[in-house]
């Protein structure tokens, strides 16, 4: 081999060497130092990426938990204003049932009591007006969802959650496939006479019952009998277009409705002429679709939980009125509003606006309207509570039912009240144990997960990197001195010009 120096090629490949060593050696140290694998995006373009979706996925997650547990802090200070609300209101009806004890209490104590009541509604429309949560009022209304629009036949609409997304409106469109019916059961008795003892057996509202019905007895003394029993049975009774039939209809629908006609002689018939021993009929549930989701259906209600609209619609009977029910009954129950087994509205398409959303809340990392729900909370002033029996704040001094007037109203009215909050209450219970806490469960051990990932992707192994680092190390320490050893190899030419 020959000796050169104008180009010291074995100098050359330690000195690139010793550069590949020393960035090597450089590498490790950043790494070993800031504890990541990829401190840029040269070190691994593509977990790079991975990472930092990873990493805002992370962020969001992490965001939607304090969203989620703020979420919660707001139920509950509605929760325990509404619990004072509920402990008023029982202090009411103590007042309203002493009031009602007259016999034993005079005037000067009903106006006490009317006082002491007026004062606690007082308190009742005080608490409506003044909770708030962050500036944000939660039981005056302004928290609640609004309806416009509703079709005829629909009495009332619950809504749990309403999503809108990016319209201003939500419109919700219901079908209904089946309408709810009546149990009824129809019996056309020859010559109007029943030959044989008989019962009517009906199941309802007040559970199980039964009307007896002595042989010999009349079209006309059958529905009597019944409808003087209005109000405490789930039965009602008219005539028929036949004139030897009558029809019992039950004073619900649904399917937990059941009306049983039988013969109780055992001779294994109804009638004299012969016929069945038995008559049965049942109601049916109403059966419907709202924006497109199948809903349940019991009685006149369809519940749905969907991913725009979860709530309830409740629909209104078609009723009739019989005044053929005969000579013998009273002009008071001539003119009952009997059922006639079917629902309005006549359509079966309907539909109903939501134009406020109530509280949205944001419970995932991304701002999808599936990452979100909602929570409606309805006013409580004393105006709008107890209103299927009156309104609470007709129970007030010069109110239609005060206890001074109506004691009996008033106690109704405020079971209905006492009714209203609870359902209030058990609603937010429900929304903050199965959705924000599942939530927050969820969500931290999607964050777990996503943390793990992340970390295997740009963390360091701390184990593996010291090995490297080790080498690089006696790398370039080797490269010094090899370099050094190629730069003096050369001065052996000195020698042969000697």
């Amino acid at each position: 081999m020959g000796l050169r120096i104008n180009n010291n090629i074995a100098a050359l490949n330690a000195s690139r060497q010793l550069r590949v060593s020393n960035g090597a050696l450089s590498q490790s140290l950043e790494r070993l130092s800031t504890g990541l694998r990829i401190n840029s995006g040269k070190d691994d373009p593509a977990g790079l990426i991975i990472s930092e979706q990873l990493r805002a996925q992370i962020a969001g997650l992490k965001q939607a938990v304090v969203n989620a547990q703020d979420a919660i802090n707001l139920v509950g200070t509605a929760e325990g204003s509404l619990a004072e609300v509920s402990n008023l209101l029982l202090s009411i009806r103590r007042i309203a049932i002493d009031s009602a004890n007259t016999g034993a209490i005079d005037q000067d104590q009903l106006d006490a009591n009317q006082s002491e009541i007026d004062s606690a509604v007082l308190s009742i429309n005080r608490i409506a007006n003044t909770t708030q949560y962050a500036g944000k009022k939660l039981l005056n209304g302004t928290a609640g969802f609004e309806l416009e629009n509703i079709s005829n036949g629909v009495s009332d609409v619950k809504v749990d959650r309403a999503v809108f997304g990016n319209a201003e409106t939500l419109n919700v469109k219901y079908k209904i496939n089946q309408p709810a019916q009546f149990a009824e059961v129809s019996a056309i008795i020859p010559g109007g006479l029943l030959a044989a003892n008989s019962i009517v057996q009906f199941t309802g509202p007040n559970g199980g019952q039964q009307i007896s019905f002595g042989a010999n007895s009349t079209i006309d003394e059958i529905i009597e009998t019944v409808q003087s029993l209005k109000g405490n049975t789930s039965v009602t009774a008219r005539k028929g277009t036949n004139p030897d039939e009558v029809i019992f209809v039950s004073t619900d629908v649904g399917s937990d409705q059941r009306i049983v006609l039988k013969d109780i002689d055992g001779d294994g018939s109804l009638f004299a002429n012969g016929g069945p021993a038995i008559l049965v009929g049942n109601g049916v549930d109403l059966e419907g679709t709202v924006n497109g989701v199948l809903a349940s259906g019991f009685r006149n209600t369809l519940t749905v939980a969907g991913p725009q609209f979860s709530g309830t619609l409740t629909f209104e009977y078609k009723s009739i009125v019989d005044s053929a029910i005969g000579a013998t009954v009273t002009s008071d129950i001539a003119a009952e509003t009997i059922p006639s087994g079917v629902l309005d509205p006549a359509d079966s398409d309907g539909s109903f606006d939501i134009v406020t959303e109530g509280l949205v809340f944001q419970l995932g990392a991304f701002t999808d309207p599936i990452f979100q729900d909602t929570v409606g909370i309805g006013d409580v002033n004393a105006f709008n509570l107890g209103v299927k029996q009156g309104r609470l704040s007709s129970i007030i001094a010069g109110g239609e039912n005060n206890v001074s007037r109506n004691p009996e109203q008033a106690t109704k009215i405020i079971d209905g009240a006492i009714n209203d909050i609870a359902k209030l209450r058990a609603k937010l219970g429900s929304i903050q144990k199965n959705t924000f806490e599942t939530t927050i469960s969820s969500l931290e051990v999607s964050i777990e997960n996503l943390v793990a990932s992340e970390s295997r992707i740009r963390d360091l192994d701390f184990a593996e990197e010291t090995v490297n680092f080790t080498r690089n190390q006696i790398l370039v320490q080797a490269g010094t001195s090899i370099a050094a050893q190629a730069n003096a190899a050369t001065q052996s030419v000195l020698q042969l010009l000697q």
